[in-house]
């Protein structure tokens, strides 16, 4: 039988009612529209026996006949209280219209609409679904008079496609790797959707395994979910607490009355849950991971229905569960040695290169330092690898034994550790004082079974910015001073000399990679403010070169300078920089800025070339600067080495009207007598006197005396590597004229220092 067969009704009841509808017609045109009772009882007993809704509607859709199936679901005892009502009467604007509009075209096509899916809302809250089939009914004149409407219940069938489509959904969700909290937020709002007057939640058992957290429960009042959080478990601890406790499901009815919940009474007497009942959910090694609750603002126990959805709801809650905590397991393992339990290589990377951010933004001082266990192969060979890996464990422990917030402790691999250390630690008096703590700790005695011996190791550090400029080279450059004190006998530390070569770098590699980066401009400069003290204006820039290497990534002058140097290839570089600093400083001025002198390093070897001359002015002339506002910076050493020539070549500098820097003075062997005759503009204090300004009194003097010498010899005094408040302080009262460093600005990008002197006045400290 087809579906359209199955709702339609015998022909003599049809021509009975289609008879029934044409008298209450006439009655409605002769003024009797309000006698809407039909004379006969007969279709009535008919139709009451039917489960389905069988309803009759006049030609104005109103209802004039229904069975016993409409009453009990709209609520109403007596058909009287039904009739003459529509549906806007009695579900509502928004349902009732949809229902009016399906009416209106039975009426206007006069055909009947076949199995149309409806959704209702009961008055008392409860939700329906139902395949519906209205009829027209003709006159002899073929005109619309009524309709009558069979309506099937199918909430059944159509709650569980949902809940199969819920269920789908959810694991779909955990197979692609949703966060937890959004699956369960799914999960609970799934069955609240299938249960009518309930809500749900979730909570899971807390890491110690004596309390609940709350995880889930989108519907649940406002403030409920904070409160239920942290409860403990035990045999009278509410449904929840207690279904952990047993190991089994809860059912209270009566929230206010059952001793289970005894100790809440006054906390729910805010809320409007009279019920609760409770699933615990298990993990594959019978643990209880947590529970599914259900809450009801009716006193009464689950159906058996509502125990079967609470129970699926818990195995996919379970699902869930395990499947989080496995990618934890996962996510841990990825980033944790297993031996010693430390974050490991792939971790590290990630702290380290936050820090680094950190470091850049904040000014806060930055430090790695890295751990290497002398000869621990012997201690393998000697006793197996389970006392190997003891005694790296043992380790591990007096590391973090020393630990304090402002450290990161990771195994790197291997017998080596790494710690990142930041803030005060960080500094270098400190750092010293942390790394020879560690030193002692590490070589204490290790007694392990009838095995009594010490293990010595040696200690490298770098310190950020001072030694590297990103990550990787802060922490190359602390494993290279780790080689250093490993190759001057061990059981040693050294921080990072940023002055030495760096040993491990493959020299001709870098040499090739040097002539390309020039030929492919992989070369660029950054340029660190030099301040007036007095004015507070920015009155000069040094200007410093960085190489973007297309492999390693940024390099600092220190990687690469000293093989340009020996190679011969600085003199090139060098032109390069001449070049590129007045072509910027000559964009700078005619951009309208405050013109300043920008100053470049001159080596050894471009200092003995005999095109310097000649390319410094070729640079001023290309770029159009006015050589006054060109410093050149030559080293003290540099100067000493054949004094007389220097002085010929500074002379001759000096006609050109280049200004003339000695650089890191104080830490070379020039006599008074021959600082006087050097042609010199500028004097810079080397940063390691600078340094020591905040504590050591003999740089204070130094400091001090340099100043007034410069004073006294006509110099501008420039303090370089200037990092502290106090610094600063004691160069101002010192009358120091010009300083530079970190805490008055980093190197930067020339767009960025262009900003700064656009500024009419830039603040120091």
């Amino acid at each position: 039988m087809s579906k359209t067969a199955q709702y339609v009704l015998p022909l003599e009841e049809m021509l009975s009612l289609a008879a029934e509808l044409k008298r209450l017609d006439k009655m409605d045109k002769i003024g009797a529209a309000d006698e809407l009772h039909l004379s006969s009882d007969w279709l009535q007993i008919l139709v009451n026996q039917v489960s389905d809704h069988i309803y009759v509607k006049d030609r104005n859709f109103r209802v004039v006949k229904a069975n016993l199936s409409v009453l009990k679901d709209i609520g109403y005892e007596e058909i009287a209280e039904l009739l003459g009502k529509t549906d806007l009467d009695l579900h509502g604007e928004e349902i009732g219209s949809y229902f009016l509009a399906v009416d209106q075209e039975v009426a206007r096509t006069k055909k009947p609409k076949i199995d149309v899916e409806e959704f209702m809302i009961l008055p008392n809250g409860r939700r329906k679904w139902f395949f519906s089939s209205k009829f027209p009914v003709l006159d002899e004149a073929n005109e619309f008079v009524g309709l009558v409407g069979i309506s099937r219940d199918i909430t059944a069938r159509k709650k569980a496609e949902m809940l199969q489509e819920g269920q789908n959904k959810i694991l779909q969700d955990i197979a692609t790797g949703r966060p937890l909290s959004e699956v369960l937020d799914t999960l609970v709002q799934t069955i609240d959707e299938q249960l009518d007057g309930v809500m749900g939640s979730v909570m899971l058992v807390d890491n110690d395994g004596t309390s609940l957290t709350s995880a889930a429960g989108p519907n649940l009042p406002e403030g409920f979910l904070q409160l239920a959080d942290g409860i403990p478990i035990g045999p009278k601890v509410g449904s929840c607490g207690t279904a952990v406790y047993r190991r089994e499901s809860v059912f209270v009815d009566n929230i206010k009355e059952d001793e289970l919940w005894e100790m809440f009474r006054e906390t729910m007497a805010a809320f409007p849950m009279q019920s609760c009942w409770s699933v615990p959910f298990f993990g594959k090694d019978e643990m209880v991971l947590g529970t599914f609750g259900i809450y009801s603002n009716e006193i009464r126990s689950p159906t058996d229905y509502e125990k079967r959805v609470a129970m699926e709801a818990a195995r996919l809650a379970s699902i869930a569960v395990e499947r989080e905590i496995a990618e934890s397991k996962i996510r841990y393992l990825a980033n944790h040695d297993v031996l010693t339990g430390l974050p490991n290589r792939h971790e590290f990377k990630n702290r380290l290169e936050d820090k680094v951010v950190s470091s850049q933004d904040s000014g806060e001082p930055l430090a790695v330092v890295f751990v290497d266990l002398d000869n621990f192969k012997f201690v393998n060979d000697s006793f197996g690898h389970a006392v190997g890996d003891r005694v790296l464990q043992l380790v591990a422990e007096r590391i973090l034994s020393l630990h304090d917030p402002a450290q990161d402790v990771i195994r790197f691999g291997g017998d080596e550790f790494v710690l990142i250390v930041w803030g005060e630690a960080a500094k270098r008096k400190n750092l010293e004082a942390f790394m020879g703590k560690l030193m002692e700790e590490i070589t204490k005695t290790i007694q392990i079974g009838d095995y009594s011996f010490h293990v010595t190791c040696s200690i490298g550090a770098a310190r950020y910015p001072q030694d590297a400029g990103n990550a990787a080279q802060l922490l190359r450059n602390a494993d290279c001073a780790m080689f250093e004190a490993k190759s001057e006998g061990r059981n040693g530390f050294k921080i990072y000399d940023h002055t030495a070569p760096d040993k491990s770098v493959n020299r001709l590699t870098l040499l090739e990679n040097m002539r390309q980066g020039l030929e492919k401009e992989e070369f660029f400069l950054e340029y660190q403010p030099q301040y007036d003290l007095l004015s507070g204006r920015i009155v000069g820039a040094e200007a410093l070169v960085r190489w973007q290497h297309p492999e390693t990534g940024r390099l600092m002058p220190r990687e690469f300078i000293a093989l340009a140097e020996e190679s011969g290839l600085i003199v090139p570089l060098g032109r390069w920089v001449l070049h590129e600093a007045c072509r910027q400083n000559k964009a700078w001025q005619e951009a309208g800025l405050p013109p300043i002198t920008v100053g470049v390093n001159v080596s050894a070897r471009q200092f003995r070339d005999a095109r310097l001359t000649a390319d410094i002015a070729h640079a001023l002339e290309s770029s159009g600067l006015q050589a006054r506002y060109l410093e050149l910076e030559v080293t003290e050493s540099l100067l000493i080495e054949n004094a007389e020539q220097a002085i010929e070549l500074m002379v001759e500098l000096r006609k050109i009207g280049v200004n003339l820097a000695m650089d890191d003075f104080g830490i070379g062997y020039s006599s008074l007598a021959a600082l006087k005759k050097f042609p010199l503009t500028r004097l810079k204090i080397d940063q390691s006197f600078v340094e020591g300004l905040d504590t050591v009194a003999s740089d204070q003097s130094i400091a001090r005396a340099i100043i007034s010498l410069g004073r006294d010899l006509g110099l501008n005094v420039v303090a370089e590597g200037v990092e502290t408040a106090k610094q600063h302080a004691f160069l101002t009262t010192c009358q120091c004229e010009t300083v530079q460093g970190f805490h008055f600005g980093r190197p930067m990008a020339a767009p960025k220092l262009e900003k700064l002197l656009g500024m009419t006045r830039t603040p120091l400290g």
